[in-house]
């Protein structure tokens, strides 16, 4: 028996009034074929077989079925996943689901229903107890959206009347029934309003609690001041939490100093920077790693994997820009690797006989490599590129999330961009790190205007002096 395929693609939720629907997901040709002699003299219900699951996965939407029948064993994929597959579906989320398995083991029963299974069977099924249980299943589904049409229509009809009713209430003229009309609907807009407050006040105390949460678990941004007393931090997520981040760590020969940006902001981003803090703690922390690009190639695998983006059936397509520093001071030298995100940074010379250190007008820029970490296409063969720089001179290195220079001007509507960045650093590098960013921060705020913030802002800035190049960590 080949797979049953409908000629027409329906898109729409099954209507109130369909006719019982029965779909099979199994492997084994033979069951389907008993379950299709089984169904066959009943008139009205009608019945799709596929072996496959996937296709199963694919053409459910167009059978809109009133109740699964689903293998437990199948050899694409666990049919336990199948469970948690049609769950995740819009179209088959209510959908009653029963499995079918030869194995009646209550651990394997427990875990089936705990993923939203409706009903258990042991293969083969009893045709009495088969066809029971499809009415059974497939009446309280129909029900079920018999009963949410009704409430539409309700609705629907609720806020007709509605209507008519403030229409009437216009055309009354005694001011004594509108002065009564007005304090009713003041009184329902002031308990609407009492409702929205508390529902927002509920969802933003979550989110609250959630930036404590994130925020004690990521690295503290002010711990780069333990080791680099000429510095600063600038972090600003656009929402309560967010998806920018800083990592520091110190180690007796060094320290390593980076700049996440993963995707997006707000909620979702703050749930990368989860993934990505946990992975560079697991990389640098207990497997040792301290060379930048094998930091950032291992990152790449862990986050793929760890969003099954290695599988051919993975929901999420999310990952991450980074820019990583490791600085040896015995060594006197600073090696950089970036997915994306590049290092600025600008020597210092002496002016003649005296200290004070000049910086020199050129602000290098070494970018990244054009490969993000993470996200389904990535190549997880892909080797990042180490960039070492010897500080034989005073030296000033900056690291960016795109957030800054992606900012959209109120006046011009364009992004500040990265050749205004650098001339700013340019600008800026002769002063304490602590008034460079509030310089950094007026210029950004002055070009924003009135304009939202377009994303997260991340950035750190640092100087190495060569000659004072004494690690403190």
């Amino acid at each position: 028996m080949d797979n049953v395929m409908l000629s027409s693609a329906k898109t729409d939720l099954p209507s109130a009034d369909s006719r019982i629907t029965v779909l099979l997901v199994d492997d084994q040709e033979l069951i389907g074929k008993m379950i299709s002699r089984m169904l066959e003299p009943e008139p009205d219900i009608k019945f799709y077989y596929f072996k496959s699951a996937r296709e199963a996965l694919k053409t459910v939407n167009s059978i809109s079925p009133t109740v699964i029948l689903q293998d437990l064993f199948m050899p694409e994929i666990d049919g336990l996943h199948m469970v948690y597959y049609f769950r995740a579906k819009t179209q088959t989320r209510r959908t009653p689901l029963i499995v079918l398995s030869g194995n009646e083991d209550p651990k394997i029963k427990a875990e089936a229903f705990a993923l939203g299974a409706n009903d258990y069977m042991v293969k083969p099924p009893n045709k009495i107890e088969l066809i029971a249980r499809i009415r059974y299943h497939s009446q309280a589904y129909i029900h079920r959206l018999q009963r949410d049409e009704a409430y539409q229509h309700l609705e629907e009809r609720t806020e007709e009347l509605k209507r008519s009713n403030e229409q009437l209430l216009e055309q009354i003229a005694e001011r004594k029934r509108a002065e009564e009309a007005l304090q009713l609907s003041k009184k329902k807009a002031e308990k609407e309003r009492e409702a929205a407050e508390a529902a927002n006040k509920k969802i933003m105390d979550s989110i609250r609690y959630a930036k404590m949460i994130q925020s004690s678990l990521l690295p503290n941004p002010e711990n780069i001041q333990s080791f680099l007393q000429d510095s600063f931090v600038l972090w600003m997520p656009r929402d309560i939490v967010g998806g920018d981040f800083i990592f520091t760590d110190s180690f007796e020969d060094g320290f390593i100093i980076a700049v996440i940006d993963c995707t997006g902001h707000g909620v979702p981003g703050a749930f990368m920077t989860m993934i990505a803090s946990f992975g560079l703690r697991k990389i640098i922390r207990d497997e040792g790693w301290r060379d930048p690009a094998q930091i950032l190639k291992r990152l790449s695998f862990l986050v793929k994997t760890t969003l099954q983006q290695d599988t051919d059936y993975a929901l999420s397509d999310d990952g991450l820009d980074a820019a990583i520093c490791f600085v040896k001071p015995a060594d006197k030298t600073l090696t950089y690797s970036g997915s994306k995100l590049p290092l600025f940074y600008i020597p210092f010379y002496k002016k003649g006989h005296t200290t004070d250190d000049i910086p020199v007008k050129t602000v290098h820029v070494i970018k990244g490599d054009a490969k993000s970490i993470g996200y389904k296409k990535s190549d997880l063969k892909f080797s990042f590129t180490n960039h070492t720089i010897k500080i034989d001179r005073k030296t000033s290195f900056y690291m960016f999330s795109d957030g800054f220079a992606d900012q959209l001007g109120e006046k011009t509507d364009r992004r500040l961009g990265t050749p205004r960045l650098r001339e700013l650093l340019g600008e800026i590098c002769a002063e304490p790190f602590e008034k460079q960013r509030t310089l950094l921060l007026e210029v950004f705020n002055n070009y924003k205007g009135s304009n939202e913030r377009q994303d997260d802002v991340t950035a750190v800035g640092f100087s190495l002096p060569a000659e004072e190049l004494v690690f403190r960590g």
